[in-house]
């Protein structure tokens, strides 16, 4: 009788996680509460080591040669007869009784039924009201019903019911009948043999970080936002911008924004070092001046072809924490000690950037609180046989890192449900 797994996250950990599972044989629900799956790595763009999209990653020993690629969203993941996709849902409770786990989830509406929509997206282009965009950074809009990305899946369009007027203009032009204003959110529970945490990462965003200004200026941002002005299909299509409109012709980086601070975040988030010097080279082949301020630089063995890369393509290092980020004149202005000339600087810049901690989403779920450590965290194996976790629910890491881990982790899973056969 075939095994069934529940997975907790549909980022690239979870989706990798559940692909290795359905290949195997066993059946798989995975649980995403975003519209779309792909978690963090829907707003990053490209990524190391190949600099290819997020979603386009496997885990092999050509992978960190640049040769191997897979895009996640092609992998038919929403047509494998043993794998139940729910998005916009919510774990309830998780109860275990007679070697069972019962999971009880539920599922907020769409109002766009999947099983009907053919993603013709006139719903989208008839539509008359327009709000800012979640993922734009410059002012960017979108309609009531949309798409998150492009790419994202589901395909099918969502409607935004806190600004949706239910005029009927996409209800007329749908010609499939998948607009639906009266959907009901659904509850269910699920029964599994075994649970696997992957339920990631955010970057946490530091508006109450003392000394940063985050708050006070549009041009002090976050990688994550740097990340949407770079990517091409973000809303600036990308242009480096500031919030003036002008082009940005330098920009300071401040990297450990929070992170191994006993006052913030206490631990290292290990890839901030390595993104921030993959955006340093690309702002730099945009002609636009870079200096990244740092304590110590963390660089995987596979990936110093970046900071190689970044000192040749003329990128400044600055060895210091900066004491603060001010604002002078409209413009933020780093002030920073150079601890390698013991000399005191004020830099002035048309954006600032701010490498801030990845924190763990696990640990907003009170149902799983009791399988995490004091960070948040959860180890790769909770419960011997039953409970597991992959990805950067056991803690921050790459992406490669990840998708290896999840691979791993599969198979432990696959293993002890068939008695380690």
């Amino acid at each position: 009788m075939a095994k069934t797994v529940v997975v907790i996250g549909a980022g690239l950990a979870g989706i990798q996680v559940t692909q290795q599972l359905t290949d195997l044989g066993v059946t798989v629900h995975l649980i995403e509460k975003e519209p779309i799956i792909g978690g963090l790595a829907t707003h990053m763009g490209r990524v190391y080591p190949t600099g290819d999209c997020a979603l386009c990653l496997d885990a092999c020993e050509e992978l960190f040669d640049g040769h191997h690629r897979r895009c996640q969203y092609r992998s038919l993941l929403t047509s494998k007869k043993n794998l139940k996709l729910y998005t916009q849902t919510q774990i309830k409770s998780i109860s275990e009784a007679d070697g069972k786990f019962s999971i009880s989830i539920k599922s907020n509406p769409r109002y766009v039924l999947l099983d009907r929509c053919v993603v013709c997206l006139e719903c989208i282009n008839v539509c008359d009201v327009e709000i800012p965009d979640e993922y734009a950074i410059r002012g960017g809009t979108r309609k009531a019903i949309y798409r998150p990305i492009s790419q994202g899946i589901p395909l099918a369009p969502l409607i935004d019911m806190d600004h949706c007027t239910q005029c009927g203009k996409c209800v007329e032009v749908c010609g499939v009948d998948a607009i639906d204003f009266e959907e009901k959110t659904k509850t269910r529970t699920i029964k599994a043999d075994a649970l696997i945490l992957a339920t990631g990462v955010e970057e946490k965003i530091p508006l109450n970080l003392p000394g940063y200004a985050y708050s006070e200026s549009d041009d002090i941002i976050t990688q994550r936002e740097l990340a949407r002005l770079i990517d091409p299909a973000g809303d600036t299509d990308g242009q480096v911008i500031t919030s003036s409109g002008g082009a940005a012709a330098n920009v300071t980086m401040v990297l450990c924004t929070g992170s191994r601070d006993l006052e913030a975040t206490e631990y290292c988030s290990q890839a901030c070092c390595t993104y921030s010097l993959k955006h340093a080279n690309m702002l730099r082949d945009k002609d636009i001046d870079v200096t990244i301020c740092y304590m110590d630089l963390r660089v995987q063995k596979a990936s110093d072809h970046y900071l190689d890369l970044a000192r040749k393509k003329g990128v400044k290092f600055l060895r210091g924490k900066p004491d603060r980020v001010v604002i002078r004149d409209g413009k933020p202005t780093t002030i920073v000690e150079d601890t390698q000339t013991q000399r005191r600087m004020e830099i002035e810049s048309d954006l600032v950037v701010l490498a801030s901690p990845l924190s763990p989403l696990a640990s907003q779920s009170e149902v799983l609180v009791d399988f995490l450590d004091e960070y948040g965290f959860a180890p790769r194996v909770i419960k011997e046989g039953r409970i597991y976790a992959c990805g950067t629910a056991t803690g921050p890491e790459d992406i490669p890192t990840s998708i290896a881990e999840a691979n791993a982790i599969a198979l432990r899973v696959y293993a002890d449900l068939e008695g380690g056969r």
